[in-house]
Formats: structure tokens, sequence, C-alpha cells
């Protein structure tokens, strides 16, 4: 009995030290530097920047004038792109998942590249496409009409409707993956038409569409790169832009800028709080050993070309256009200023790209620190999100595990370029210069707040292949005499593979267009990628920043492809077949 009791306590011990360490690390990648930063909201003498220890002064400012105007427009452009991004992902997820439409392994693939480009990627994009003398005027289509129309609300929320459709149709497609054909079935058989039969069913995956719409809404309310670039020069302020423009004038009023941090936070908790509200007053549990197989829903021959034709028309408009627009345009000469009649084919941007145009604003350079950035910060990423993934799905429920899935989920709607201003006042503190550690404008506080942008995100990827491995797997290892390290690596490696590559490989090509963290963090003389590309477009070098966006969206479709090329090539069968198990789950 002793023993028994000595393990425990012994265990106990070590489950209390890692939740310390643990702790400590979110506490340095995000909980210091995102308080630090909310602080300043109420108490501008703390950090310096103003003669109070406590005040509401800041609360009003921001809440007038172009900054208030900001945050009532990120509300109901969020509230917006949420409720259609919904509708679109849960139409599609129904027609790849439950019917006999065509292509249904291409459309979840073009899902995956969609999710992969981001936000100021694709507006920019469109605008090439859509302005006077673009892409489309190239081709000889006329979009004179289309082009005012697109630079205000209606361009904003059909970009944010698309960046945000990806969130949406994974967590939906959950869902309707555990929701067999029965249900279906029993309401047709009591003479329920398809109308009927719809609102039967649907509100079975409520927390599932509920979910869809809470990330939604929280990734647009975040979303930097939108509003940076298509926002700014329709003249429609949201709140992120707003909050940018408030630290990066002269005098930064960082007080404001805190308070529109504050509320862009709090406005993610309430559908959050409706999720959880709605999923406790009845069950939803679905799942059981009797459920039936999917039966997919047979179309006629034509109704089934129609629907295709549908779902292909979404993703050439989502991703045909803006890509094959971002293409089309780094071939053209002086895009957007010379007539349609006097188009010109050239590949003299190209050129430029690794021949430089502008003074010290070279290519490949700013490539390869993106890309070993890359690596660096998805390799941490993958080794944290795993520890924490591991710790909050432990059976035992301690109040630190709750709360640690708490601030690690609150921190997903946390906007970069609040991180980013955080770390700049946290890590620019005199003590922690002085007698610690100096960090600031240094290239290991841009990777730090890389992986602390990250994390959240793949820690909830990697919870749920992580609740699947059984732990008497690493016991009986231990038991047969393997160390730690080995039983993993025997164990659980096998079954989580494919999952951490998947995990790695979208850590590493978020972190290379990354911007509003480098946009603020980057060290003097050091730009990353996407700050180089937006150096090149405001200075009206609109063709080579083109070019520099297709190049480097192309190097991260090559990294995936070899990356799990690779993969195939070296690990062994077994790994490969169950690791895909993982994923699917």
């Amino acid at each position: 009995m002793t023993p028994q009791i000595g393990h425990t306590s012994n265990r106990r011990a070590s489950l209390a030290l890692s939740g310390s360490m643990l702790w400590i690390i979110l506490g340095l990648l995000i909980v210091a530097p995102v308080g630090s930063f909310l602080l300043l909201a109420t108490s501008p003498r703390l950090f310096g920047q103003g003669p109070q220890y406590f005040t509401l002064r800041y609360f009003s400012q921001a809440l007038s004038g172009v900054t208030g105007q900001g945050i009532v427009n990120s509300l109901w452009v969020s509230l917006v792109v949420a409720t259609l991004a919904v509708a679109m992902a849960t139409t599609l997820a129904w027609l790849v998942q439950r019917t006999n439409v065509y292509g249904r392994r291409l459309w979840p693939v073009l899902m995956w590249l969609l999710f992969l480009i981001p936000s100021w990627m694709m507006t920019l994009s469109w605008v090439d496409v859509l302005q006077p003398y673009g892409s489309a005027a190239a081709l000889g289509v006329s979009t004179s009409w289309l082009y005012g129309e697109f630079l205000g609300p209606f361009g904003i929320i059909t970009v944010l409707s698309i960046a945000s459709l990806p969130f949406a149709y994974f967590v939906v497609s959950a869902g309707l993956l555990g929701l067999g054909s029965e249900f279906e079935d029993a309401a047709r058989i009591h003479g329920a038409g398809r109308a009927a039969t719809l609102r039967t069913v649907v509100p079975m995956i409520a927390p599932a569409l509920l979910s869809a719409f809470a990330i939604s809404f929280a990734e647009t309310m975040s979303d930097f790169g939108v509003p940076f670039t298509l926002a700014y020069h329709s003249h429609f302020p949201m709140a992120t832009y707003t909050l940018f423009a408030s630290i990066s004038t002269y005098p930064a009023n960082f007080s404001v800028a805190a308070v529109i941090a504050l509320i862009l936070i709090l406005t993610t908790v309430p559908p959050i709080v409706l999720q959880s509200v709605v999923t406790r007053r009845r069950s939803y549990a679905t799942l059981s050993g009797r459920a039936r197989e999917v039966r997919r829903r047979e179309f006629s021959t034509s109704a089934r070309l129609a629907v295709s034709a549908a779902v292909a028309l979404v993703f050439a408009i989502g991703l045909g256009v803006p890509v094959g627009g971002a293409v089309l345009g780094s071939f053209l000469r002086d895009l957007g200023i010379y007539a349609a009649g006097s188009v010109h084919f050239t590949s003299v941007y190209y050129h430029q790209v690794f021949s430089p145009s502008i003074a010290g604003k070279g290519f490949a350079a700013p490539l390869m620190l993106s890309n070993q950035l890359g690596l660096i910060a998805a390799s941490a990423t993958v080794a944290l999100a795993l520890v924490f993934a591991r710790r909050l799905m432990l059976r035992s429920s301690h109040w630190s595990q709750r709360l640690t899935d708490v601030m690690l989920m609150g921190s997903v709607a946390v906007p970069g370029v609040v991180l980013g201003v955080g770390y700049v006042f946290f890590y620019n503190q005199g003590f922690l210069t002085t007698h610690v550690i100096d960090l600031y404008k240094t290239m290991p506080l841009l990777v730090l707040a890389l992986v602390a942008t990250a994390l959240p995100g793949q820690t909830r990827f990697f919870s749920g292949p992580v609740a699947q491995v059984q732990p008497s797997l690493m016991e009986a290892s231990r038991v047969h005499g393997a160390a730690r390290w080995r039983a993993w690596r025997t164990t659980t490696l096998p079954l989580m593979s494919r999952v951490m590559l998947w995990g790695w490989l979208l850590t590493f090509a978020k972190t290379i267009s990354e911007l509003p963290i480098s946009q603020i963090l980057y060290p003097p003389s050091q730009e990353p990628l996407s700050v180089t590309i937006q150096a090149y477009l405001g200075n009206f070098q609109l063709g080579t920043g083109t070019a520099m966006t297709v190049v480097g969206l192309v190097e991260i479709f090559v990294v995936i492809a070899a990356a799990l090329g690779l993969y195939r090539v070296v690990t062994p069968r077994g790994w490969q077949r169950i690791g895909w198990s993982g994923v699917g789950a």
C-alpha cells in the first residue's frame, strides 16, 4: 500500500510541477503581454503613457468619432460574415458528405488551399482583378461597375466571408460526420417534406453550427488584413485598423488602442456563452454503436450537374478569381495604369523580384528569413501544443486545467496587432531589459510572438487526436523497461505523426504570410516577406508586389507538397494508415 501511495504522490507532484511550468510559458507568451497592453486602458501611468493610475476617459474617446464607428462597423460586419459563412459552409458540407455531387474528394482539398491564403493576400488579388485596367480588363471584361461597390462594405463582407468559410466548413463537417441517416429517414417516414426534414435534422448539429458561428465571428473581429488593405482605402473604418492607427500615428494613443483591444476581446464572449447555454439546456448526443452508415442522396444527372456547377462556382469565385487574377496581374505591364487596348504582357516583374527596384528591398533575403521563422515557429508550436493538449485532456478536472483551457480559448480571439503591441510594452520594461533579458527589437522576440499567435489554435487542433490515444500504451511500454522518450516514440508518435505533420504545415504556412505581428515586431533591416510585399505595394510598385505574392504562395504550396511526399516515402506504411485515422477524427 505504501509504494502505491508514494507513486500517487509523486505523480501529483510531477503534474503540479509541469502545470506550473506550462503556466509560466503561457504567461510569458500570451497572458503577460496582452494583460500589459490592456492595463493601458485604465492605468496609463503604469507604463509611462499618462499621469493617471486610474481613469475611464479613454473609453469615451474610443467609443466616439472614427474609432467608435470602426467598432460599430466591425460588430455588424462580423455578424453578417459569420451568418453567411455558416450558411455557405453548412450547404457545402451537406452536399459533399450527403449527396453524389461530382468532385467530393476535390472540394475539401480546395477548401484547405483557401484556408492557407491569408486575407490580405486575397484582398490585394481581388483589387488586382477588379481595378480599372486590371486583370479583368486585360481579358476584355469591364469591371468598372463592380469596382466602386467592392471598395466598401460589399467588398469587405465578400472577402471576409470567403476567408471565414474554411473555418466554418471544417467545424460543420465534423458535426455532420456523427449524424447518421436514421434521423432523416424517420422524419420522411412520418410524412415530413424536405423543408420539415431540414428543420428536424439541422437542430441536431446546433453545437457545431454555434461553434462555427463563434469561430467565424471571432476571426472576423480580429482580422487585420482586410481592414489594413481594403477598408482603409475605401474609407470604411474597422476596429483593428483604428487600433493600429492609434499606435502608429504621432503622438501614439496607446490607451485608446487598449480600449479598442479590450472591446474586441469582450465581443467574442457572447457567441461563446450562447453556445454554452444552448448546449447545456438539452442533450445533443447522437453518436452510438447503432448509428447507421450515411446514405447519400442521389441526384438525377441534370440536377447533379447543376449542383456540381454551383459548388464549382463557389470555389471559382473564392479561390480561382483571386489566385488567377494575381497570377495574370503579375504578368501585366503597369497593372492598373494603361487601358485594356494597350495591354502588354511581360515577365519583368519576376526579374525585379530578385533584382529589387527599391533599394534595400530585395526578395531573396525576406523569403529566406520567413522560411527560417516558419521552421522555428512551427516546430516550437507543435511541441508546445502537444504538451498543452495532453494537459487539457487529462481525466482529472483541476481548476488550473479548466483555467488553462479558458485562457487558450480566449486567446484565439486576440488580434495579432494586440499581441504585437503587448509584446512591445511588456518586453520593453526596464526591469526585464536590465535585470532579466533584453529581447526588445530582436528576432527571438518576433519568434515568441509568432509561436504565441499559433499556439491556441494548434492546441485545439491537437486536443481531439491526443484524447484518442490510450494512456495504457505508454504505461505498457514503461512497464517493459522503455524510457519515457522511447515509450513516446514507439507508441504515441506513430499514432500522431500525420496530425503533427499537418499542424506543422499549417503553422509554417501561416507564419510565412503573417502580417500584423511582423509589421510591429520585426527588427530593423530584417523584414519578413509579408512586410516587404507591403512595402512594394505602398510605394505603388504593384506589379513587383503582385509577383512577390505569387512566388510566396507557390513556395508555400511547394513546401506542403514536398513535406507530404517525404512523409509517404520515409515513414512506415503503418504510420500512414494509423495517422490518417487521427486526422479524420
